[in-house]
């Protein structure tokens, strides 16, 4: 798969590593250069230092058909407008996003967009924790 990543820190590194591994076609774009760091030298990882705001990278971040967009950088708003748009520009068939409000995560799910909030994921992991202790 064609997979575009939008945001290269600890997650989005991480995802791209782990994605590439898996046989995938990875772009990355930040803002940044510096956060390209923690990427794997990998023939199959396309960096792009830039605005995904800007026609120009955007054009360049989507070239090639996407299967899938995610957006993981540290802004929810970022997340959810550049994931909306981009899906609608480019027609991209899958769209993930990381949204640390529980609240935007629910409206924006109730939209259609697939989002992920680990800000429920650590609540849900605590409260076991805590009902096995008390």
């Amino acid at each position: 798969m064609h997979i575009v990543i939008l945001g290269s820190g600890r997650l989005g590194s991480r995802l791209a590593n782990a994605l590439v591994q898996k046989g995938h076609h990875i772009v990355i774009v930040d803002a940044e250069e510096t956060k390209f760091k923690n990427l794997e030298e990998h023939e199959n990882i396309q960096r792009v230092s830039g605005d995904i705001f800007n026609e120009e990278t955007a054009d360049l971040v989507f070239a090639e058909p996407t299967d899938v967009f995610i957006a993981v950088t540290g802004s929810d708003n970022v997340n959810l407008m550049v994931a909306q748009a981009m899906q609608k520009k480019y027609k991209i068939p899958k769209v993930l996003i990381r949204v640390f409000d529980p609240t935007l995560s629910s409206v924006y799910r109730d939209l259609g967009l697939e989002t992920v909030c680990p800000t429920n994921f650590a609540l849900q992991e605590m409260l076991k924790m805590l009902e096995k202790g008390i």
